[in-house]
């Protein structure tokens, strides 16, 4: 990676965590305002709460994208990943599963 594919990375990683916490005080307060409601909804507690769980999935990639940089910026070789075999997904017997790579594209816009 060059430095300025580096900068543009950081730069897109911490407009998504902005966004990401966004959605967690969205979902947050949109939880307890349901909990006001009489009667509680709670189908809908539930919904916000999920969003909520959903949201909380960005500190992984976001781990794993400064990880990434970390490594691009030392100029050292990624270390094996002791989870390498979980990568591909799950897959049918005999089927090649979805890739990292390709994973990673659909969640970095």
């Amino acid at each position: 990676m060059t430095p300025q594919q580096i900068l543009a990375e950081i730069d897109h990683l911490r407009r998504e965590l902005a966004i990401a916490a966004d959605d967690l005080l969205s979902a947050a307060e949109q939880g307890l305002a349901l909990t006001q409601d009489q009667p509680l909804d709670a189908e809908a507690v539930a919904a916000s709460f999920h969003r909520v769980l959903a949201a909380c999935s960005f500190q992984d990639l976001a781990d794993q994208r400064i990880d990434r940089l970390l490594t691009a910026l030392s100029g050292r070789k990624a270390p094996p990943r002791p989870d390498a075999a979980l990568l591909n997904g799950p897959a049918l017997a005999g089927e090649a599963g979805l890739n990292q790579s390709a994973a990673d594209a659909l969640l970095t816009r």
